[in-house]
């Protein structure tokens, strides 16, 4: 099990810890599905980007219960 960090006297449990490691792998995906130019194939942006983000956290979720293990 994942215990909660301490950073600077507050402590994280471990889902604002994968929510925090996926912010910046979700902004590094969008940037590059804008510049390669998916976004033109996309109805509703943030629909999308909501959803990126859901899968991205998932990811982070479950990539850090395996290192547990």
């Amino acid at each position: 099990m994942l215990n909660d960090l301490a950073v600077g006297g507050v402590y994280l449990p471990p889902i604002a810890q994968a929510l925090l490691l996926a912010t910046p792998v979700f902004l590094l995906l969008n940037r590059g599905l804008r510049r390669l130019g998916a976004f033109r194939f996309i109805w509703h942006d943030a629909l999308f980007e909501g959803a990126l983000y859901a899968i991205v956290c998932a990811t982070v979720v479950l990539s850090m219960g395996s290192l547990v293990r």
